[in-house]
């Protein structure tokens, strides 16, 4: 995946902002959180600069699933304690679960390390040769999903003036 990550980012800040509207975090800083989470393990760009690119990027601990899995489960553990409903945890979820989903995707569209750090480091595994479709397709449909959900309304009015019905798709 070269530029679905932000999308992505954006696709389950917004489909999990309604979980969280009663805490005292607004729709844009959540999804700011969430979108900022979805390009956190391409941090690892830095490490890739100081190695000089001996390796894939994809071999650092930034991008091992289990490491965005541990963390995720560690957010939502934090987030069922946390009875003020404050926002930081909130924010940590969706941080955590928009990383745990760039890995995800990366998966699907290149080679990744999934059980990494308890496997053989030197065998990446991939899904790509699984899909019957090129991934640059899903790549493709998660840009349009996210321009939808930013567009939506507009959608939804231009297709209502035209006196047509869109309720089925919500």
């Amino acid at each position: 995946m070269h530029f679905a990550h932000l999308p992505a980012g954006y696709i389950t800040s917004k489909l999990f902002i309604k979980k969280f509207e009663k805490r005292k975090i607004t729709a844009k800083t959540f999804i700011a959180w969430g979108m900022f989470g979805s390009i956190a393990p391409d941090l690892d760009f830095i490490y890739w600069f100081i190695d000089h690119g001996k390796h894939h990027h994809h071999q650092y601990y930034t991008h091992f699933p289990f490491v965005w899995a541990v963390l995720v489960l560690l957010s939502l553990f934090a987030l069922l304690l946390d009875f003020t409903r404050g926002r930081t945890t909130a924010l940590a979820f969706i941080f955590t679960f928009n990383g745990l989903i760039h890995t995800l995707l990366d998966t699907i569209a290149g080679y990744v390390l999934i059980f990494a750090p308890f496997a053989d480091m030197n065998n990446p595994i991939t899904l790509a040769h699984y899909f019957p479709w090129d991934t640059n397709f899903l790549e493709f449909f998660v840009i349009l999903w996210a321009l939808y959900l930013w567009k939506k309304d507009q959608i939804l009015g231009i297709f209502s003036k035209m006196g047509s019905s869109l309720e089925m798709i919500e």
